[in-house]
């Protein structure tokens, strides 16, 4: 079962469109794409959203609505906590990312889908492919077994797989090391800031999804090298 996507409604001109220049020059020279999951290749906001309320519950606060934990996502769990909590003062936090992650780790695929036509575009790009994401591995891995999308990854990475996560380039460094592939080589296709801001800290070619998480302004401002409004797009990018 996949989500229902009508696509990017925000894009117009240039930006936002696969353009006659995009659809000449491909992406030639790839070896290797890495791939963001929350916004990317997977809709996980509504299970997020459902852990964070639970723990502001805990704490007496009031539910904050899916959109807003939305606009937090994409820097790991840690710093989502911090940012659904900023109104608790003096907290180490450490308690209350407990609290999300046992409860997170109950409910990870109660409402999370691919997004419609993730599962086609991954089988019919041959090009490898790893996952990189600034969620936890193990939560990571859980949801691409449960599905039906590990089988088209070499390599599933999470926030905590590095030493530093993404905007950061050295989890790309690490993995371009382990490929023995060089900058040229690869490509980062994500939904947020960190995403883009880590391929291009990189020296690698960027590819920035316009149905995740970001907002159009963002991800504009951002200027990947590449956008698509639609999984499909990706997939030409790369055939």
């Amino acid at each position: 079962m996949v989500l229902n996507f009508d696509g990017c409604n925000l894009c117009g001109g240039a930006f936002g469109e696969m353009t006659e220049k995009q659809e000449k020059q491909k992406m030639p020279g790839v070896k290797l794409i890495i791939f963001d999951l929350d916004g990317t290749l997977v809709d996980s906001k509504y299970d997020l959203a459902d852990s964070v309320n639970f723990v502001r519950s805990k704490y007496g606060l009031c539910p904050l609505s899916v959109d807003k934990v939305a606009s937090y996502l994409g820097s790991g769990i840690t710093a989502l906590v911090k940012a659904v909590l900023s109104e608790v003062k003096n907290e180490n936090f450490d308690s209350a990312v407990k609290i999300f992650k046992d409860n997170y780790a109950e409910h990870l695929t109660d409402k999370t889908l691919p997004y419609n036509g993730v599962k086609e575009m991954l089988s019919q790009i041959s090009v490898p492919k790893v996952l990189l994401s600034n969620k936890d591995e193990k939560f990571s891995k859980r949801i691409l077994n449960t599905l039906g999308l590990s089988r088209y990854f070499t390599e599933i990475y999470g926030g905590d797989s590095f030493k530093e996560k993404k905007p950061s380039p050295l989890p790309i460094y690490e993995i371009m090391k382990k490929f023995g592939l060089n900058k040229q080589h690869l490509v980062m296709v994500g939904d947020g800031a960190n995403d883009i801001t880590a391929g291009k800290n990189a020296g690698i070619k960027t590819a920035g999804v316009l149905y995740g998480y970001s907002s159009f302004e963002k991800m504009k401002e951002l200027s990947p090298d590449y956008t698509a409004q639609t999984p499909e797009e990706i997939m030409k990018i790369f055939s």
